[in-house]
């Protein structure tokens, strides 16, 4: 139980490091909430604007479909612009002081009349978030059509049957939790992998390239312990870090999503289903060996280390293959499949995202524990072969 001693030591000495604890408790569970919070609450402010600007639109033509652009003109949300010269409108568009431009030929109502199409066209700047212009337009657009539509048709003496043969109704069988499960379990695993190894990573350099620098590595070595006792010692602080930080930023994540302003309270009720306390236990058995994991090579990677500066240099290009691996979960497409599950990092966010999604596949589960748990292990046994090496431990 030597490993428990060396255990109990290092956790005093990770507790009165103030940066490690401001990562571990601080950052998760106060700055992952006011991030949720600011976020959503710039999106529906954002989204309140948009809605209640109004859309300026010039028309060229207007005389060619006066009923067209009748309906345009007493819509409430639309403003319309004249006056503008011909060879300056793309300047005004561009520069956002006109939000679409429509032109009507002068064969516009010949064709109409005729059974023909009539070419209008759009013109508009698409960087509009919300797509506000567009949708609007395309609404009225296709309110003009269906009358004229409507008209030919009583004209003709035609059915509304003979010009659609099916009649479509399409039926989700989704519950909705597999649906905002699906939408937003994509990033939810994002943010406690990326805490999770955040965690790790201070404890870990502290640990061994720290211990280096203070000389406090020789005395330790020094002690009856095993260096494989030494090893076991660091890894479980260091994994008990990773593990509570990642705990904490799940913690701050379920409250700020409870702060969202303006849920309906259906989507809130799935939402609570998401996070019941047996989704939450399930995540955490995924949290905990690659809590293991990120502790080993950490810890690996901060014993080759010479210096903590060199390990911090080391450990941050992979934070940003930790994070590159996360977002790929996120992509439309990639699901948990034989392979995938085998994929370190990756693994975790996809199988997250099926359980907040209440769709778990029992042998792609247990592809992902056996994945974790051996590159846990592997990652272990390399750290303590690498402590046991004198050159690597105290390399010039």
């Amino acid at each position: 139980m030597k490993y428990w001693i060396i255990a109990k030591k290092e956790i005093l000495d990770t507790t009165r490091d103030k940066r490690t604890l401001l990562m571990m408790i601080v950052m998760p569970l106060l700055l992952v909430p006011t991030l949720i919070g600011t976020l959503m609450k710039i999106e529906s402010s954002q989204r309140e604007k948009a809605s209640e600007q109004k859309i300026k639109i010039h028309f060229k033509g207007e005389e060619f479909a006066p009923d067209l652009y009748r309906s345009f003109e007493e819509m409430e949300k639309i403003v319309i612009v004249d006056d503008i010269p011909e060879d300056s409108l793309g300047v005004y568009l561009q520069d956002e002081l006109l939000d679409a431009a429509v032109t009507i030929q002068n064969d516009h109502q010949s064709r109409i009349d005729n059974n023909g199409q009539a070419k209008i066209e759009i013109q508009f700047k698409g960087t509009d978030s919300f797509n506000t212009t567009r949708e609007v337009i395309k609404f009225l657009l296709k309110s003009s059509e269906d009358q004229i539509i409507e008209k030919r048709m009583a004209r003709l003496n035609i059915k509304q049957d003979v010009v659609q043969a099916y009649k479509v109704e399409y039926v989700d069988v989704a519950s909705k939790q597999e649906v905002i499960g699906g939408l937003i379990g994509g990033w939810l695993p994002y943010i406690f992998i990326l805490f999770g190894f955040m965690g790790a990573m201070y404890p870990a350099l502290d640990l061994g390239s720290g211990e280096k620098e203070r000389g406090t590595l020789e005395t330790i070595l020094s002690s009856p312990a095993s260096r494989f006792d030494i090893v076991l010692g660091k890894f479980l602080v260091i994994m008990l870090a990773a593990f509570l930080t990642a705990l904490l930023a799940l913690t701050g994540l379920i409250i700020g999503i409870n702060f969202i302003p303006d849920l309906p309270p259906q989507m809130m009720e799935v939402i609570d289903d998401m996070f019941a306390f047996k989704t939450i236990a399930i995540i955490m058995t995924l949290v905990l060996p690659v809590s293991a994991f990120f502790s080993a090579a950490l810890l690996g990677l901060s014993i080759y280390a010479k210096s903590f500066k060199e390990a911090q240099s080391i450990a941050a290009p992979l934070n940003i293959a930790i994070v590159f691996t996360a977002v790929i979960g996120t992509m439309p497409g990639i699901e948990l499949n034989a392979i995938t599950a085998l994929i370190p990092i990756l693994n975790v966010s996809l199988a997250s995202k099926d359980i907040f999604a209440g769709v778990i596949n029992p042998f792609y589960m247990i592809e992902v524990y056996l994945s974790l748990f051996g590159f846990a292990v592997i990652s272990v046994l390399a750290c303590a072969r690498a402590f046991n090496d004198e050159n690597t431990l105290f390399r010039n």
